[in-house]
């Protein structure tokens, strides 16, 4: 019995002396998008769109990993006539690895967009896979994503796969 009480006690010693305490990071960020490879939504044109938004990123501080939950929301500029707004949010999960001058990094997660033409708003959803990276003393970073969205029955040309060209700054952590 006090062999075991013993052996409790010098385990609860060891983990409280060789714990850390794990502080998430936040940071927050501007970006700016630009659209590529859709052609047709809501018989509009989107190839090309230019956007603005906003990036919070949640990680922790591991030295060698850059690992972190994403949160960014993009409103796109269409120039096409028949598209009154266009916007994109979604949350993803970045992984990575951290050197000293650039961090290169994968990113997945789940995205939604809403067009709205003509007062009828339309919403779909789906998955994204990406790359980018991020300069090591700069907090800037360029990202490459691919969105894979459902198809919603009533939408009208919402069976495309745009390809998203990010680059923005971020800010803490």
């Amino acid at each position: 019995m006090m062999r075991r009480l013993l052996m409790t006690a010098s385990v609860a010693l060891a983990c409280a002396t060789v714990a850390q305490p794990v502080d998430a990071q936040f940071s927050f960020g501007a970006q700016g998008a630009l659209m590529t490879g859709v052609e047709e939504v809501q018989a509009g044109d989107m190839n090309g769109t230019m956007g603005l938004g906003a990036r919070v990123q949640v990680s922790p501080p591991i030295p060698v990993l850059s690992i972190g939950v994403v949160g960014q929301g993009v409103y796109y500029f269409p120039d096409d006539a028949v598209l009154d707004n266009y916007m994109t949010y979604g949350l993803g999960a970045k992984l990575g690895f951290s050197f000293p001058l650039v961090s290169p990094y994968i990113i997945g997660g789940w995205q939604w967009r809403r067009a709205e033409a003509g007062g009828v708003t339309d919403t779909e959803s789906g998955g994204t896979f990406g790359g980018g990276v991020q300069l090591g003393m700069i907090p800037v970073f360029l990202e490459a994503t691919i969105e894979f969205n459902d198809e919603i029955p009533t939408a009208q040309n919402f069976d495309v796969n745009p390809l998203v060209i990010q680059a923005g700054f971020m800010f803490g952590g």
